[in-house]
Order: structure tokens, then C-alpha cells, then sequence
């Protein structure tokens, strides 16, 4: 039961995790590193061929790559955040959604110097209930004033709590990612494309692992338990389900007199299934419970430690697990009792 409820538990989770917002667009999402602008101008041309490729921005520092994480002020409380450098269609390229405020505006020098977009909890973290306008210090001289808010981000995935971001704009000069969006069936035919512009442009530099490979690295992850607690669930039930049908064959061996004389009687098939089942159905219950109990308990703890955020045990993981373990055990044992309780009573007692 523990190995059942936790095989589909980690499903469960493994479908939850994911279908998971992260905040942005990771499934239509690649990033490459450039030089210079030279080379994020060269690339974007020969990118921007493909009708598939649905939108190009560019960035310093980026989700998915390197970021800044330093210390920031609003009034008298200082805390950490990560810095996000981003240019022309950043948020459209990533699927940022904006709550409040704007986008930054193309080559304005005004939100070059002072503007940022931060994220919802980075509001949350300074106790800005009406963000827009409001001043954020950097580096202890630089002011800086918020014109936009959006959803929080994810940038480490699900294994540890969501950093508060902050977003400035800056020229293309200061290029060193570039960042394409297209749909997410169509981004593994973007990939290759990429790869083969890539070493046309650049041939003597490999080729980088794109922001996808993140994704998938969590999706291999969840999967692979998925498979380990599928084959221990397997082969704890079969071998459950074998040493339950010997209990029951050696049950039955030791009462055939009874099960005989009973048949003669006058008792039906039911009260001599009831008779025969009666221990083993107790068994299978307090089994049911037990293990429900054990598996949601190992399953959560296992999930906490290793996920921030995830989908723990729930009411239809355990119903599952224990209607399976009684169905299988129900087939296994059923014909055998079925057998033995319509047989007929005079064989039953001349042989005995």
C-alpha cells in the first residue's frame, strides 16, 4: 500500500509540476548567449526568417541565465532581490503578464535611468499596496521608480521559494542574451534551426543548452519516480497477492469438512465466501488503512524535501491505491473461493 499510494501520488504531482505557472513562457522559450550587439544583430536577421520564431528580445541578464542578486532600499527596509537587464520585447518574448502599470517604452532614456518593472511578492516584500510611482534605491545612490508590476516568477524552478525580481531597461549596446519565443510544439523544430544558424554564425563555439532543458531536466526527474515507486508498487501487490492466495488455499484445505457439511445444510455460496473471506477481508482493511496512512505520510515528506512547491497526497491518490489493492485481491481470490464454495458437498466429504 505504501509503494501504491505512493506510485500515484508521485504521479499526480509529476502532472501538477508539469502544468505549474512559473510565471513565464519556459515551454516556448530559448535563450542564447552573445558577444556584443554586433553579434545579437547578426543572429536576430538570420533568426527572424522563421515563421515560427513569433518574437526576439534581447538582455544582459536574464531568467534562464545569469542574473544580478543584490541589495535593494525603499524607504527604511533593505532586502535582496534579483535584477533582471532586459530590452525591447522582454515581457512580450517571455509571456511576462503585467498586473499594473506599463511596459518599458522603446529608447526612452527616462526608463534607461530610472525606471523598474518589479514582481508581485518583490511589492509584497517592501509593503507596496499601490506600487506604481514608488521609489526604489539601488546601490545606495541610484533611484530608481517603478512604472509596471508583474506576476511573480519563478527563476529557480520549483525546488526553493520565488525570488522578488526587478526589471531595468537598458540599450542594446549592453546585449549579451538573446531571447526567442515560439509556440511550445513548435520548439523543438526552433531548436534545431537555432543550432544550425548558430554554427553557420559562430562555428567554432558550441552550441549553448537552451532554457527548455531546464524543463525537461524536472519533467526526467518527476518521471523517473514515477517509474521506481510504479515497480515497487507492482512488486509489493504481486507478491502480496501470491502470499494471500496461499493463505487462502491453505484456509480453505483445512475446512473442506466444514465448507462440506455447511454445503449439505443448506448455506449459500455468500455465507461460505462470508465464512472463508472473513480474516482476510479484516486483513485487507487494516492493511488499507495502515499503508494509506504510511504512504501519504513517506510520500509528502519525501515531496517537501525535495520541492518547494508541489501537489502532496490527497483523498483520490489513497482511494486509488486501496481500491486497486482490494480489486486485484478480490479477482485473485474470488474464482478460488467461487470454486470451492459451489463444488459439490459429497465429493467433498468422500474424499475427506
Amino acid at each position: 500500500m505504501i509503494s501504491i499510494v505512493s506510485a500515484f501520488a508521485f504521479l499526480q504531482n509529476a502532472r501538477y509540476q508539469r502544468e505549474y505557472d512559473l510565471g513565464f513562457d519556459i515551454r516556448g522559450s530559448l535563450i542564447a548567449p552573445v558577444n556584443n550587439r554586433s553579434e545579437f544583430d547578426t543572429y536576430r536577421n538570420a533568426l527572424q526568417n522563421n515563421p515560427e520564431i513569433l518574437s526576439i528580445a534581447g538582455a544582459k541578464s536574464s531568467i534562464g541565465s545569469f542574473r544580478m542578486h543584490e541589495a535593494v532600499e525603499h524607504e527604511m527596509k533593505k532586502a535582496e532581490v534579483d535584477i533582471v537587464e532586459a530590452g525591447d520585447d522582454y515581457l512580450k518574448t517571455f509571456n511576462l503578464q503585467l498586473t499594473q502599470g506599463r511596459d518599458f517604452i522603446s529608447n526612452s532614456e527616462t526608463d534607461m535611468k530610472e525606471s523598474v518593472i518589479i514582481t508581485e511578492n518583490m511589492a509584497t516584500l517592501f509593503g507596496l499596496t499601490q506600487p506604481l510611482g514608488k521609489e526604489i534605491v539601488w546601490r545606495d545612490s541610484i533611484r530608481l521608480f517603478v512604472i509596471g508590476v508583474v506576476k511573480d516568477i519563478y527563476t529557480q524552478g520549483l525546488w526553493r521559494d520565488r525570488d522578488a525580481l526587478m526589471m531595468r531597461y537598458i540599450p542594446a549596446d549592453q546585449y549579451s542574451n538573446i531571447i526567442v519565443n515560439a509556440k511550445a510544439e513548435n520548439i523543438a523544430s526552433v531548436q534545431d534551426y537555432m543550432q544550425k544558424e548558430w554554427y553557420k554564425i559562430f562555428p567554432n563555439r558550441l552550441y549553448p543548452r537552451m532554457l527548455s532543458s531546464d524543463l525537461q531536466t524536472v519533467t526526467n526527474l518527476n518521471m523517473s519516480v514515477v517509474y521506481g515507486y510504479t515497480f515497487l508498487g507492482t512488486l509489493a501487490l504481486l507478491l502480496s497477492v501470491t502470499g494471500l492466495f496461499s493463505l487462502v488455499s491453505l484456509n480453505i484445505v483445512k475446512r473442506m469438512k466444514e465448507i462440506g457439511v455447511r454445503k449439505i445444510l443448506g448455506a449459500s455460496v455468500f455465507n461460505i465466501s462470508r465464512i472463508i473471506n472473513a480474516e482476510f477481508i479484516i486483513i485487507l482493511l487494516v492493511a488499507s488503512a495502515l499503508g494509506a496512512w504510511a504512504g501519504y505520510t513517506w510520500s509528502n515528506t519525501i515531496m517537501s524535501n525535495m520541492w518547494r512547491y508541489y501537489k502532496g497526497v490527497d483523498i483520490y491518490a489513497a482511494a486509488m491505491a486501496v481500491g486497486l489493492l482490494l480489486t486485484i485481491c478480490g479477482l485473485t481470490i474470488g474464482y478460488k473461493i467461487y470454486t470451492i464454495a459451489t463444488m459439490d458437498p459429497v465429493k467433498t466429504l468422500r474424499d475427506e
